[in-house]
This record gives C-alpha cells, sequence and structure tokens, in this order.
C-alpha cells in the first residue's frame, strides 16, 4: 500500500494560532512535534518510507520540504492551487497510474490525533486489504463518545447476523448505507443513540484504478482535465471543481464498505478539541502560554504575551501576533462562518 498526507487545509478554525500561511497541519499544539511530522511518523510505522507521500499545495512545499527533509521530489503530490479533497486524491490517483503504481492508497489528513496506533494502524491493514478488490472503496468509521456537531457521520447497513460492529482486530468489513452532514446538536444527540452509526473519519482506502473508475462515473469534470492535460497540471487544476470528496465520488457512490474502530482518534481541527487534549486545572480552564485567571472558570486559552483574566466564564481567548480571538465556547461552531465573514 501507499500512504498520502493531505496536508492541504487551511485550519481556518484555529484562527489565530493557525494562518493561511501557516496553517495548523505544520503547527505544534500538544507535542514538540508539528501535526504533519506526528502524522509521518505514525505510518512510519506501517510502510516504508518510500510508501509515504504527502499531497500539498506549491505553497505549502517549503513547510512541508522544511519538517520532513526526508522525502524525496517523487514522495511530493504538488497542487498548483488549493481545490479541496478531491482534486488532490484525482492528481494522485493519476500520478501512481502514470507510475504503474495501482496499490491501495490511504488518504489520510495531516491534523488527526490517535490515541492507539497499534489497533489504528491495524485496521488501516485491515482496509487496504479490502481495498484490494475491484472498485472498493473502504474507510474507517469510529465509534462516537459524545454527540460532537464538529464531525461528519455515517450508517451502516444493517448486518445480517444482527451482531453489532466489533470495534476490535479482528476488523469487519461492512458496507455504508449513507453519509450524514455535520448534524446541529439535538441531531447529533439522536445519532449517538443509534446503533451501526459512527464518525466519519475522513479516511479513504482504494486503488488509483478504482478512483479513475468512480471519479469518470460520479465526477467526470474532476478526472477529465488530467486526462486532457497530461503534462500541465496547472491548466488541469484551472479546469477542475472545488469539492470534497464526500460531495464529489462518497455521496454518491454505489458501495462502500467501512471498517469500524476505536482507538482514541480525533479530528484536531478546533479550539474545543485543542482543550481535549490538554489538562485543566481546578476551576476547569485549559491553558497553553503566560495566563492568569483569578475569579474564572471553564475557559480555553492560548497566549503569546502576558495575559490577566478575571471573573471570566467559558470563554475560548487566543492572543497571537496574528491576531485577538475571544469567543464564548458556545459560539465556536460558528466561527469558520464568522470568520468568513469579517477576515477576507
Amino acid at each position: 500500500m501507499n500512504v498520502v498526507i493531505m496536508a492541504g487545509g487551511k485550519g481556518t478554525r484555529f484562527w489565530p494560532r493557525s494562518v493561511e500561511r501557516v496553517p495548523k497541519q505544520f503547527l505544534s499544539f500538544v507535542a514538540g512535534e508539528t501535526l504533519l511530522q506526528q502524522t509521518f511518523a505514525r505510518f512510519r510505522r506501517l510502510v516504508p518510507d518510500h510508501r509515504l507521500f504527502v499531497a500539498a499545495p506549491r505553497a505549502y512545499m517549503p513547510l512541508v520540504t522544511g519538517q520532513l527533509p526526508e522525502l524525496l521530489p517523487e514522495q511530493l503530490i504538488i497542487e498548483p492551487e488549493q481545490k479541496d479533497t478531491a482534486a488532490a486524491i484525482a492528481l494522485t490517483a493519476h500520478t501512481m497510474l502514470a507510475r504503474d503504481d495501482d496499490a491501495p492508497i490511504v488518504f489520510v489528513p495531516a491534523d488527526q490525533f490517535i490515541q492507539d496506533e497499534v489497533r489504528f494502524l491495524a485496521a488501516i491493514e485491515s482496509a487496504a486489504q479490502a481495498a484490494q478488490a475491484p472498485r472498493a472503496i473502504v474507510t474507517l468509521g469510529i465509534r462516537p463518545d459524545r454527540p460532537d456537531t464538529g464531525f461528519g457521520y455515517m450508517e451502516l447497513e444493517p448486518d445480517s447476523s444482527s451482531q453489532p460492529a466489533s470495534f476490535e482486530p479482528p476488523f469487519q468489513v461492512h458496507r455504508v448505507a449513507r453519509f450524514l452532514e455535520k448534524p446541529d446538536a439535538a441531531t447529533a444527540v439522536q445519532l449517538l443513540a443509534r446503533s451501526g452509526v459512527l464518525w466519519n473519519s475522513g479516511i479513504f482506502v482504494w486503488r488509483p484504478s478504482t478512483i479513475a473508475y468512480h471519479m469518470m462515473l460520479s465526477a467526470p469534470e474532476l478526472w477529465q482535465p488530467l486526462a486532457d492535460y497530461p503534462n500541465d497540471t496547472a491548466a488541469a487544476y484551472a479546469a477542475m471543481p472545488k469539492l470534497s470528496i464526500d460531495y464529489a465520488v462518497m455521496e454518491k457512490a454505489g458501495q462502500i464498505h467501512c471498517i469500524p474502530v476505536d482507538c482514541g482518534w480525533d479530528d484536531i481541527g478546533s479550539w474545543s478539541a485543542f482543550r481535549r487534549h490538554l489538562p485543566a486545572d481546578g476551576s476547569g480552564n485549559v491553558t497553553q502560554g503566560p495566563v492568569r485567571l483569578p475569579h474564572s472558570e471553564g475557559n480555553t486559552v492560548y497566549t503569546e504575551t502576558e495575559t490577566l483574566l478575571i471573573g471570566v466564564s467559558d470563554l475560548i481567548v487566543v492572543s497571537t501576533p496574528h491576531g485577538l480571538l475571544v469567543c464564548h465556547r458556545s459560539e465556536e461552531p460558528r466561527l469558520k462562518h464568522w470568520l468568513n465573514q469579517f477576515m477576507r
């Protein structure tokens, strides 16, 4: 198998710690290594180095090669511009087919936290085996432990054996009945109470020939430009729409398989996720940086300058040279909306 680390996101919801020119995947939040470096090190335990690739826009390549200097030029999938996940996956598949390499590709985001890496990598191996089948798309479904509104969900088809999904090895392969968009709070509670509903990990495993087949079937506007401009990626990208792989293919594909897994997975995509991975003080404040919080509780604070917050509760406060964010924790699901409105 090959592993492609997707490192092209802008990390908007981590503003102002994450900004467009240095987004979150190139930053360190909890450990010393950046999220990209942690992901690369994780998959080194599964495949040899020459089977590891990074896909990112050309503008981010200095960051990629600076943090992963061991990568060779042929291990870089260079996007001329940001066009979301579907274009990056199409470019990767087209590149691999041009090299006569039709091994299953594991597409994994660069910004995920995994607590039980042994179980996670075992699930990835099982997914790669299942993806050997013709036209098979395999994803990892994560056992949910809270009604989170920040993740997409998926629902499995009922098992004829009436047995609940197993989240431990030996892993079982199930069929996905449908993908569900990020829900509101009430819907998330309802989904958590139903069996066969999992978080969408955003990890997909499929062969390049399978990608070509499904894209020509469901989104030819993504694949055809690569065929029309085989030696001009910039021209091909200019003709391609900006689509997520979920919208372009997954919501339309007839058969998608899923391996459920419980491995302490998390998407480090928001300040609430940051909060989950740092210890809180006796008043429920989670902080990083020089901050004092007398008579305050339940706050999430990241600061790079001396900061004093007095008598405040349930706030997100982030202060960096790029900007200042003060937001009530209940408003965080709408943070991306407000940033799109005011930070253009």
